[in-house]
């Protein structure tokens, strides 16, 4: 009888493993699909001769970051619109163009009086590149506060409660 059980138990648990598989990678596809076209982009119209990292934001639309180098190997960032659409108007600026991160960090963390950020990402909004700084405050909730990426300006901030 415990070796029934035991056959059962471990047949179940293959499939709760074998669907949390399944599941993980179905929801993973199409960021997965989305990398491999912003690079596809960036690469077919020559604004990235290599590419070293692509990842997503989304604000008021989506948008794939792309990191990589150009035929002379200067460091770049683009800007590309999620929307295949709209992909004329993607962003292609020199790393250095921007203020660097460690310091908009530092920037930001005196500013507000924060000692560690949950994620800062670069991303899009208002037809510019911006950093994106997210922390977790005990009485505001989550808060989201966005500079410049080009001259670290304040642009906007947020919060969701989420207590």
């Amino acid at each position: 009888m415990k070796k029934k059980l035991s056959i059962i138990f471990s047949v179940v648990l293959l499939i709760v493993i074998g669907l949390g598989i399944y599941l993980y990678t179905a929801i993973r596809s199409p960021l997965t699909e989305g990398a491999k076209e912003a690079t596809a982009f960036v690469t077919e119209q020559g604004m990235m001769a290599e590419v070293d990292d692509v990842s997503f934001y989304h604000g008021e639309e989506s948008y794939w970051v792309v990191s990589g180098t150009s035929d002379e190997g200067e460091p770049l960032f683009a800007w590309v619109n999620d929307d295949s659409e709209k992909r004329e108007s993607t962003l292609v600026l020199p790393q250095h163009a921007g203020v660097p991160l460690e310091e908009m960090e530092e920037t930001v963390a005196k500013e507000l009086g924060v000692t560690a950020f949950d994620s800062v990402r670069l991303g899009y909004e208002n037809g510019q590149a911006v950093y994106e700084f997210t922390y977790t405050s005990e009485t505001q909730g989550k808060l989201f506060y966005y500079t410049a990426f080009e001259t670290g300006e304040y642009m906007k901030s947020f919060s969701i409660r989420t207590n």
